[in-house]
């Protein structure tokens, strides 16, 4: 809050305390946004891919794996979602 002075009718200044607005919402910055994309397919279906391997085939294939899946999943996203805006 900030504070405003107005005169008081004696002479003294009294004090009167003013809500600053809220903050304008940020704009979405792709980058970071692209990134995000890549780096959550990864960690999810590597996760998934460690999941499988793990209690169910018993073999560390399926981690690296599914972190390419991920990541493709990932690059399709980022190309859906930025790659298409200069096409007409």
């Amino acid at each position: 809050m900030t504070e405003s002075g107005t005169r008081a009718t004696d002479g003294t200044r009294a004090r009167r305390w003013v809500a600053k607005p809220p903050p304008a919402p940020r704009e979405e910055n792709p980058g970071w946004a692209a990134f995000s994309y890549l780096l959550s397919g990864m960690i999810f279906y590597g996760g998934v891919g460690w999941a499988i391997g793990h209690w169910v085939i018993h073999s560390a294939l399926f981690f690296p794996l599914g972190m390419v899946v991920g990541l493709a999943l990932g690059v399709t996203l980022v190309i859906l979602r930025y790659g298409r805006t200069g096409q007409s």
